[in-house]
């Protein structure tokens, strides 16, 4: 597990500025074609031991990977919007800095019953084919994602080295003290107020189930948020510290 989360890299006033001339999402400007780099592997399809199929999108590091970023997408988390996601946050940055990505072609609130089934089969196949950096999984998700991620989180909280939603929100039942002492960043658009009520509403239950919580409130931006790869690659580097 990452140690101690120091301050954020993103804080409001820098981040305001770093987004200055960030592209539109994928998901916003009609979808996006994957484009894995520079490890590339593209789509992989796992099957599930109770019938069924999980289809991911992998974009590997030149070398041995340091950690494995899983990425849950927006919406009903179709193939076209995980690539949308993947492509606009993750897909040149983290791999470039070594983290192999890892997206999960789901629909990220049906991970409250899925979960159970769907993460032990993903933590199978980063062992086999990701053993390297297996023990260090960092979590993300957007919108749909954002819920799932807190699902998928609580099914394997012992690998989870960190969790950032953008935006995201827990609403369920279940404890969140397994969660304890993970680093969690929620950044959700100063405009998108209902996503700013569960955030908040989130981090007040994670942190008193003790986990280190940092909510950012991104000024001037709405549901769909303009992140430059770079921000959150630097936010990664201080969870993983």
């Amino acid at each position: 597990m990452a140690g101690s989360l120091r301050a954020s890299r993103i804080g409001s006033a820098l981040l305001a500025m770093a987004l200055v001339g960030a592209p539109l999402p994928s998901c916003a400007a009609g979808g996006g074609a994957a484009r894995p780099q520079p490890g590339t592997q593209g789509w992989v399809t796992l099957p599930l031991p109770a019938g069924g199929q999980l289809n991911l999108l992998v974009v590997r590091p030149r070398g041995p990977a340091r950690g494995v970023v899983v990425a849950f997408p927006w919406g009903a988390g179709d193939a076209g919007l995980l690539a949308g996601l993947v492509e606009t946050y993750w897909d040149e940055a983290a791999p470039a800095a070594g983290y192999a990505v890892v997206g999960v072609e789901i629909y990220g609130p049906g991970l409250r019953e899925s979960a159970p089934v769907v993460v032990p089969a993903l933590l199978e196949w980063i062992e086999q084919h990701l053993a390297e950096a297996a023990g260090e999984i960092i979590l993300t998700g957007a919108s749909a994602g954002g819920i799932g991620v807190f699902h998928a989180a609580l099914a394997m909280p012992e690998r989870v080295a960190a969790i950032l939603a953008m935006p995201g929100r827990y609403s369920g039942d279940a404890s969140l003290e397994a969660l304890a002492g993970v680093p969690v960043l929620l950044m959700v658009g100063e405009h998108d107020q209902r996503w700013v009520t569960g955030s908040e509403s989130t981090a007040e239950r994670l942190r008193a189930a003790g986990a280190q919580v940092t909510l950012d409130v991104v000024p001037g931006q709405g549901h769909v948020l303009r992140v430059p790869e770079r921000m959150l690659l630097g936010w990664l580097e201080d969870a993983r510290e």
